[in-house]
């Protein structure tokens, strides 16, 4: 399926490239989040609108950031929404790496790599542990 290319997503595919560059771990999942509320109004897959979300909410997790509490609260909505049915995840923390980096410019794996120096949660311990907080607020 092709990807919605609306003005409102090329800004936050932008915005999100350039958080990657300035290294801000914080702007960079602001923008994931942003794009994952962008992608689903424009009827994007679902996979990739949760790939974004899961992968702003496990940045949270990583970096101890404020908006940690509103990433996994989204990500519990969408869970909510796909009941009874388990909702479109990517598979592994591989695949996630695959459909959130497909934006040029994004290093997402490396970013959670870094995240996760000094006896941090890695990037499969964050994946899980972000799933299971929105897994968990979806009851």
């Amino acid at each position: 399926m092709n990807q919605p290319t609306s003005p409102a997503i090329h800004t936050q595919q932008v915005a999100l490239r350039n958080a990657y560059a300035a290294g801000d771990p914080e702007r960079c999942a602001a923008h994931h989040l942003n794009l994952a509320n962008h992608l689903e109004h424009e009827g994007a897959d679902p996979t990739t609108v949760l790939a974004h979300r899961l992968a702003g909410g496990m940045i949270c997790f990583q970096s101890g950031s404020d908006l940690l509490p509103g990433a996994v609260g989204d990500l519990a909505l969408s869970f909510a929404a796909a009941a009874p049915a388990q909702p479109p995840l990517p598979d592994s923390y591989a695949e996630l790496c695959r459909l959130v980096e497909a934006g040029d410019g994004v290093h997402f794996a490396e970013l959670v790599t870094a995240l996760a120096q000094d006896g941090g949660a890695d990037g499969d311990e964050a994946m899980h542990a972000v799933a299971g907080m929105a897994r968990f607020m979806a009851r």
